[in-house]
């Protein structure tokens, strides 16, 4: 009996101590996010963007295209990269991250906001390279949904001969 009174005592503590805790959190201006709310408004993604590598949809990332602060950053390999890739785009290939860099933290400062891409929505490499972008020091780090696929249905500007589609 002592022990099923103790246990008792003890659940409610820690069910108490919870639910200040959760209460405590919602208030406070600087408590633990538990969801990031979309916005289609270009303007909402450097607020969120602190929080980790975000996903950027082709239109929010053709607004970025021309504006010096943002760099486009192609995760597929060399090869891939030298027959078709964004306008303007940097070669960063995911699966030569460690080969690669230092020579991309030489030309790339943490001030500047990336984004990364690769072929297609079904290639997880640009978004494998953000996260470990983000993890060195890129506070501004997205990766393009849709990859160049989503770029060239759009028409956006690409260098190298771009890839047929319908195929």
């Amino acid at each position: 009996m002592f022990k099923s009174g103790i246990i008792k005592e003890i659940i409610y503590i820690v069910l108490l101590s919870m639910t200040i805790s959760l209460v405590v959190n919602a208030f406070h201006p600087d408590g633990l996010k538990w969801y990031i709310p979309y916005s289609p408004d270009s303007s909402a993604i450097k607020q969120t963007s602190n929080n980790g590598p975000m996903p950027i949809d082709v239109n929010q990332a053709a607004n970025f295209h021309n504006d010096p602060g943002y760099v486009f950053v192609d995760a597929r390999s060399e090869a891939d990269y030298r027959a078709c890739h964004i306008e303007n785009a940097v070669s960063f290939p995911e699966h030569s991250f460690e080969q690669c860099l230092d020579d991309f933290m030489r030309q790339n400062d943490g001030q500047k906001s990336l984004i990364t891409y690769c072929s297609s929505s079904d290639c997880p490499l640009a978004a494998h390279l953000a996260e470990k972008l983000f993890f060195l020091g890129f506070e501004n780090v997205y990766h393009l949904v849709g990859g160049l696929d989503a770029w060239q249905e759009k028409g956006l500007p690409v260098e190298g001969s771009p890839i047929n589609l319908q195929e």
